[in-house]
């Protein structure tokens, strides 16, 4: 991000997700979409033991980013990505999406 002189936060930002194999109320995974942002951070807030399956998904790239709590990406909004459904559990996420200038 070098050269940028403002970064703007999304109103209401950042916020957590919450998908849980458990709750049927919540969701275990999200479709493939893109962010309408510049840069959006994913924050991971579970322990990787805390579930099963789960991931971000980025096709461009064929491949699923299991993070470990505390761990981050940072991805372009424009990049195509998805929650890959969880299988047991519950996973945290925190996410925040970033406009530039």
């Amino acid at each position: 991000m070098y050269e940028v002189e403002t970064v703007k936060f999304d109103r209401n930002q950042p916020h957590v997700l919450k998908y849980s194999a458990e709750d049927k109320s919540n969701h275990t995974g999200v479709e493939l979409h893109h962010d309408k942002c510049d840069v959006t951070a994913n924050i991971m807030l579970s322990r990787s033991s805390a579930y099963a399956g789960g991931g971000t998904y980025f096709p461009d790239a064929h491949t699923t980013v299991r993070m470990e709590y505390g761990e981050f990406v940072l991805h372009p909004g424009s990049l195509v990505h998805g929650g890959s459904d969880i299988l047991s559990g519950e996973r945290y996420l925190m996410i925040l999406f970033a406009h530039t200038k």
